[in-house]
């Protein structure tokens, strides 16, 4: 079968396939369109196949939204836990870096800012819409986070956190 007629096949005839046809049809398919497609497709169980095959651990009943954009280079940097609930358009962000530029010499940006560090989203958290999350970051069992927040630091087990950085606001 040709690639477009798999991703044709992945997009529009979902509701028909099984997992395991799923995944034959994700065999040879690369990591940017898996991604891609898991970013972009109008189901969340579909959805969260295409992150498991690109190297994201995710639990059981999590729900992923459209838009969820991963920088990892397709390591497994990225765990995320059971029941946790990630709104639209959040971003997690393991691994950095300056691509091509020439900064990526600058001494400082090489042993401060280029990095590849695990994120962590512990069971039964909710991310709100709009969130990123830097590289290094737990974010403990029970917490919220609160959209259009930038978390730089762990968040404690059941803690609200909002803003930009991220900073505590309760407990529950």
């Amino acid at each position: 079968m040709k690639q477009s007629e798999k991703i044709n096949s992945l997009m529009f005839d979902f509701t028909e396939l099984s997992v395991v046809e799923i995944n034959t049809l994700c065999e040879g398919l690369p990591n940017k369109l898996l991604r891609w497609l898991g970013a972009n497709h109008p189901d969340n169980k579909t959805r969260k196949i295409f992150f498991l095959k690109t190297n994201i651990l995710i639990g059981e009943d999590t729900v992923i939204n459209q838009n969820f954009i991963v920088s990892d280079n397709y390591e497994q940097l990225l765990k995320i836990g059971s029941r946790v609930a990630i709104s639209p358009n959040v971003t997690v962000i393991c691994a950095s870096a300056p691509n091509n530029s020439n900064i990526k010499y600058n001494d400082f940006v090489k042993e401060k800012l280029i990095v590849d560090l695990p994120v962590i989203i512990e069971d039964d958290v909710w991310i709100g819409a709009n969130s990123v999350i830097m590289p290094g970051v737990t974010i403990g069992k029970g917490s919220i986070v609160g959209a259009g927040s930038i978390v730089t630091k762990n968040t404690k087990i059941n803690s609200t956190n909002a803003g930009v950085p991220a900073k505590q606001i309760n407990t529950f």
